[in-house]
């Protein structure tokens, strides 16, 4: 029941360490301004489920809404879904410990403690599907006081790319749909356009102004300040570790699901017709476990020398 649904398709429950798979780090700020790097990781009490290739053939085959069918019904009997919320946590100062750069979005924070810090119990579907889906506004940028973005740079392209799209899909005051309007008023001079709703009298547009009474901006919640040194550059991470993570996570499947993997991977590769690149793919598998690597290259026909010899050549 809920498993296949409320799993991180492909991610098993044996790979403890990132089940819940948090992708970006933030920052939690205290009240003295001081900085703690932050990874949220939510944990599926129904545990980690998928289909394997002949699976999804056959339940997509019958029924192609089996999934959404599964948690409408398990809603419906009361059957509600809940995940774990855990936080791992970093000082600035352990940033460097690690071989990859733990602000890699990539990369996952592996023999980095979790502390479990809430629950998340899903009781109910929207009452208007459609206006709620299609109107809902998620946003990397949406951050309530205490949670900073960190310096992850695909968080920080996400930050203006998520809400421009929005501003784009729903209009400047998409923020004051009632899905995405906070639950704690909003004292701006922000008024107009199209789509406003907030119906705001007087003629003061902008901030600061000198008008009696004028809302002012609390210092309380200004972004932290980050010391910078260095120069701007256009170049990859320094530290990559490209393969590491692959392999470990090869190695925490099961037998059966490791099996899994190299049929349906294998399969996709195999339509690879330029070898080039077959073998090219094949060596990234290798050089991350070369057992991964081997089983690959013998379901795709290619020969396993050749891959060693180019993952040998692959640095991380």
């Amino acid at each position: 029941m809920l498993t296949r649904i409320f799993s991180f398709r492909g991610i098993p429950s044996s790979y403890r360490k990132v089940d819940g798979w948090g992708v970006h780090a933030f920052k939690l700020i205290n009240a003295k301004g001081e900085v703690t790097y932050v990874k949220f990781h939510f944990k599926s009490r129904q545990g980690n489920e998928g289909y394997n290739v002949h699976q999804a053939q056959e339940e997509q085959g019958k029924d192609f809404n089996n999934l959404t069918d599964d948690l409408y019904t398990n809603l419906k009997k009361g059957n509600f879904p809940v995940w774990d919320l855990y936080i791992q946590t970093l000082k600035p100062s352990e940033l460097n410990n690690f071989r990859y750069n733990p602000l890699d979005d990539t990369k996952v924070w592996l023999d980095v403690p979790e502390v479990k810090v809430g629950t998340l119990t899903l009781n109910k579907v929207p009452d208007n599907f459609f206006q709620t889906t299609e109107t809902v506004a998620f946003d990397p940028s949406n951050m309530v006081p205490g949670i900073e973005p960190s310096e992850d740079r695909m968080l920080q392209g996400r930050l203006f790319s998520y809400a421009d799209a929005h501003m784009y899909r729903l209009g400047s005051n998409y923020q004051q749909l009632p899905i995405n309007r906070p639950r704690v008023p909003v004292n701006n001079y922000n008024q107009d356009g199209y789509g406003n709703q907030e119906h705001t009298k007087g003629d003061v547009n902008y901030q600061p102004s000198v008008e009696t009474g004028a809302v002012t901006d609390n210092p309380q919640y200004k972004a932290t300040q980050t010391a910078l040194s260095g120069t701007t550059q256009q170049q990859i991470i320094a530290k990559t570790d490209n393969f590491e993570q692959a392999g470990v996570y090869y190695l925490s499947l099961t037998p059966q699901q490791q099996d899994d993997l190299i049929e349906a991977l294998g399969g996709e590769l195999k339509k690879v017709k330029n070898p080039t690149v077959r073998q090219a793919m094949l060596s990234h598998f290798y050089k991350a476990n070369a057992t991964y690597g081997t089983r690959l290259a013998n379901w795709t026909k290619d020969d396993v020398k050749t891959i060693q010899a180019l993952a040998d050549k692959l640095k991380d």
